[in-house]
């Protein structure tokens, strides 16, 4: 095990010092609840950039917030794409929920390698804490587990290695706060801004599980997959080409998950071939869901996107989405 609690990496600042922080791009405003005073970043797949996790520290810093960068955070990886020990990993994790100050917990970046310790986890522990975990991309794995076990809180949200940039889109920063805060009846101001398509026309509403699609379906036959009956679905990827979209929309068909969730909502696909091979793809699989299905949300490995709580209640009617945030 790498280094003991001492000799963690910890920025201490008065919590109610800052409200907001100039980061060169302008004013950003603390997002975070004031509750929320000590943040742990743990690498739960690939190993972060430190240049990233310095400035997401010193954005924390200037929202009054103390962070902890948990000691294996930084561990030499095993080979290409593949992460540090899981052991080394899972420890960070646990020990962060064992700190009773941490509030907390960030992700410092995708890759892979969350779903090697999902039977790791000490689920009741995260269960009694229900404090937040925040990330995406790979984290998928740790958020529907989450969310099957029903411990702590599940936020799809940028990681270290975006968060500064991020934060100053206002659509992220308002979907962030309000995933803490929830307010009924909040409108995600879609329609009107981006080019959503409506691939099959319906009203939906249910509980909105956003995930990565090829992370979700590797987790298909695992006990870590919650029940997605009645589901709004928000799926994004990265660099998948257009065939292996198909065969992962094929193998959520063949699973059922296709008839049982209430509407399919389609985020963005960076890399994914274009769009038109895409949206083929998409139209072919509109009629296995008995509801909307519609392509374009701003949702996925961007950084003026979405962040979405597991669980809150959807409605859409029209393109427009309503929140109605009952968790």
């Amino acid at each position: 095990m790498a280094g003991s609690m001492s000799q963690v990496k910890n920025s201490k600042v008065r919590p109610s010092m800052y409200s907001c922080l100039n980061t060169g791009g302008g004013m950003i405003k603390n997002p975070f609840p004031k509750h929320i005073r000590h943040v742990a970043i743990v690498s739960l797949a690939g190993k972060p950039n430190r240049d990233a996790i310095s400035s997401t520290r010193k954005l924390l810093k200037g929202f009054g917030i103390r962070t902890t960068v948990m000691p294996n955070v930084f561990a030499p990886e095993l080979g290409d794409k593949l992460p540090s020990p899981c052991e080394l990993r899972i420890s960070d994790f646990n020990r962060a929920l064992k700190d009773k100050t941490v509030d907390l917990v960030l992700s410092s970046r995708g890759g892979y390698g969350s779903a090697q310790m999902l039977d790791k986890v000490d689920w009741q522990l995260l269960e009694k804490r229900n404090i937040p975990v925040l990330g995406y991309s790979d984290i998928t794995a740790f958020h529907l587990a989450m969310f099957a076990k029903k411990a702590g809180i599940a936020i799809s949200s940028p990681m270290t290695s975006e968060l500064p940039r991020a934060l100053r889109h206002s659509l992220t920063w308002e979907c962030l706060s309000s995933s803490f805060s929830p307010s009924p009846g909040h409108i995600f101001p879609l329609a009107e801004k981006y080019k959503l398509k409506v691939i099959k026309k319906g009203k939906a509403s249910g509980r909105i599980i956003p995930v990565n699609l090829t992370v979700l379906t590797t987790m298909i036959g695992t006990p870590y997959l919650p029940d997605l009956k009645g589901a709004v679905l928000l799926v994004e990827d990265l660099c998948e080409p257009p065939y292996k979209l198909d065969r992962y929309l094929t193998h959520l068909q063949l699973a059922g998950v296709l008839k049982d969730i209430s509407a399919l909502l389609l985020g963005n696909f960076r890399r994914c071939g274009n769009e038109k091979e895409r949206l083929k793809i998409f139209a072919k699989f509109a009629d296995k869901v008995n509801g909307p299905v519609i392509s374009g949300i701003p949702f996925g490995h961007i950084k003026r996107r979405l962040c979405i709580r597991f669980g809150s209640e959807i409605e859409i009617d029209n393109g427009k989405f309503f929140a109605k945030q009952k968790i």
